[in-house]
């Protein structure tokens, strides 16, 4: 894919890494590390973003514009969790002479070098009304009770909840629950960091994603609560009315 973008745009462009670590044909997966990294990348930058389980179908390919910044990728969900406006354009249909399973070299990075030359790209191609969007994980509070998901474990072991930041400003919660442990396990909120001197406990941490994660100091939150993505988690508050 590097080789096909320079080929096109030339060697003076800079291409970056931003993962290689989703999970084979997992779309929301990708979905998060790309909502993870966008905010952090330039205005005008260009992210070619390729896990398409859906390579070689009817499937499309879209360009899409969220906060100044480029997005090109296959229409399959990958943009579903980039919050607020989304401007989105749909790439040509590939020619005969491209790979039916290697899409990603053969016809998005190619579209992402036009678009990292020209922005003005986008004005030659239809715009695409109604891009695929994936379920969202779901996060509702019920009184003391505030019901979520475990979006991604990093490798750490950190388990990335659906919380953002500010769906705890008027809930503190002091226990959880999962499927798998129903019996209610205490927290620790930490504002910051992930050390704290009770080794044994589950830390509740704003990460750098701007979503709360579960974590343990030194040890993985995921090993130790048995979570994986899409496990259902209840946050419990003991503190009355909020």
């Amino acid at each position: 894919m590097k080789a096909a973008i320079l080929s096109f745009s030339g060697y003076d462009t800079p291409v970056i890494d931003l993962t290689h670590e989703v999970e084979p044909g997992n779309v929301l997966h990708g979905a998060f590390h790309l909502r993870a990294a966008l905010p952090h990348l330039p205005e005008g930058s260009v992210t070619l973003a390729v896990v398409d389980p859906g390579v070689g179908s009817s499937r499309l390919g879209l360009v899409a514009l969220w906060r100044g910044r480029f997005i090109v990728a296959p229409d399959n969900g990958l943009v579903s969790m980039l919050p607020g406006p989304l401007k989105t354009w749909q790439l040509p249909h590939d020619d005969s002479s491209s790979s039916k399973t290697f899409h990603g070299r053969d016809v998005f990075a190619e579209c992402a070098a036009k678009v990292a030359i020209n922005p003005g790209w986008t004005s030659f191609l239809e715009e695409l009304e109604k891009p695929v969007l994936l379920p969202q994980p779901e996060t509702s509070v019920k009184g003391e009770l505030l019901y979520t998901s475990v979006l991604h474990v990093d490798n750490f072991g950190n388990c990335i909840l659906a919380v953002a930041s500010d769906d705890l400003r008027e809930f503190t919660p002091d226990f959880l629950t999962t499927d798998s442990t129903p019996d209610e396990i205490p927290l620790v909120a930490v504002d910051s960091y992930y050390q704290s001197p009770e080794s044994d406990s589950v830390l509740l941490v704003l990460g750098s994603q701007g979503f709360y994660e579960l974590a343990l100091n030194g040890r993985s939150a995921s090993e130790h609560l048995d979570l994986l993505p899409g496990c259902s988690i209840t946050l419990i508050s003991k503190r009355g009315n909020f």
